[in-house]
């Protein structure tokens, strides 16, 4: 871009000062000079931005060196008035493009370095008036100039324009495509912790939710009751009506235990025919009396597998956590003794065991107990 402005614009410039030349009489070797600034100069220092380490540095010299060698034509001039506005204002221009203030400043202080260069070796001279025909061409190259540099800011607006745009776009489109990311990460989660035949947790679930339910109820001061259920004989459902009949049996319990569970409940599928229910903040006889009323709504209802009627039964066992001392492991190898103790005892039945001594408190014996009605 600084390329062809300044190829273009002191292409016109030379126009300039040939005629300034021919009404002051100067010599060939100004002629000459002239030649290698406006014609040579231009296309030397774009090749040595375009090959340097740093093109921008080097651009930003040469820009540099461009105001330096305008003083050095100004005060060789004599200061005339129109050529010297033109050639500083225009070197001020392309360095507040790179440099903001700081760039008019460096261009200032470079062409008056080049001029004070001069005016040290060769003396002042002060010529300010230059011909009509003279300052209406500086007016033109001036005017070409800024109209170049304003074409070149326009395109380059567009152009940023263009590209936020397309940037807002692939924004949107990689938070699009992120959302999708996440959700399908949640539904892998959600996936990985269900039980993909009854919907319910599993014990991947199970393992991550205990630990963190019993610290829970230990920092509340309540108590984590666990109830661990068995269905009777299910091994004859699936012998006598197969396994999909089985298959539905277990479904048809798994969605009566989630239409009684409260918003803090936990229930997972624990095993083949086996759930387990996690009761933050319940008490252990108020865990007992859930058991028993899940346990005779199972025993009561008419089940169907398979179109075939099925009696179903259920086996309960309760433990209770009063504390965050309890590993999970042993909270459900507790409840697992109470429900072999109900199978023990003839099955569709519930027993209990406490698992801390604060369950004598309650008025509940730590050993099985509450055999079905």
């Amino acid at each position: 871009m600084n390329h062809r402005n300044r190829s273009a614009s002191w292409l016109i410039f030379v126009a300039v000062l040939s005629l300034h030349f021919l009404e002051h009489g100067y010599g060939p070797w100004t002629w000459g000079l002239m030649v290698l600034q406006f014609l040579v100069y231009p296309h030397a220092v774009y090749l040595r931005a375009r090959h340097a380490r740093d093109p921008l540095a080097a651009e930003i010299q040469n820009m540099l060196l461009d105001s330096f060698c305008f003083g050095l034509w100004a005060a060789a001039l004599g200061f005339p008035l129109w050529i010297v506005y033109t050639l500083v204002i225009c070197g001020c221009i392309n360095m507040t493009a790179f440099r903001a203030l700081k760039g008019v400043l460096q261009a200032l202080a470079c062409a008056a370095a080049g001029a004070v260069l001069v005016v040290a070796v060769d003396g002042w001279r002060f010529s300010p008036d230059t011909s009509l025909r003279v300052s209406a061409l500086s007016m033109l190259c001036l005017s070409v100039y800024l109209v170049l540099f304003a074409r070149d800011a326009h395109t380059r607006t567009v152009t940023l324009s263009t590209t936020r745009a397309r940037l807002r776009q692939s924004e949107a489109a990689l938070q699009g495509q992120l959302q999708a990311v996440q959700s399908l990460q949640a539904q892998l989660t959600e996936q990985a912790h269900r039980d993909p035949l009854t919907g319910l947790y599993n014990r991947r679930y199970l393992n991550a939710a205990m630990q963190r339910e019993i610290d829970g109820c230990a920092r509340e001061g309540a108590t984590l009751a666990l109830l661990l259920f068995d269905l009777d004989h299910f091994k004859q459902i699936n012998d006598r009506f197969g396994h999909a009949a089985g298959d539905e049996v277990l479904c048809q319990i798994a969605a009566l235990l989630q239409q009684s569970m409260r918003p803090s409940d936990i229930c997972c599928r624990y095993g083949g025919e086996e759930f387990l229910l996690l009761l933050p903040g319940m008490a252990l006889q108020t865990a007992v009396e859930r058991a028993q009323a899940l346990r005779q709504q199972v025993a009561q209802r008419r089940w169907l597998a398979e179109g075939q009627p099925v009696d179903v039964t259920l086996s309960v066992g309760v433990a209770c956590a009063h504390d965050a001392t309890i590993a999970p492991a042993a909270l459900i190898a507790l409840a697992d003794r109470a429900l072999y103790q109900a199978k023990a005892e003839g099955r569709n039945r519930v027993c209990v065991v406490g698992a801390t001594p604060a369950a004598e408190a309650e008025g509940v014996s730590t050993t099985p107990m509450v055999p079905a009605a």
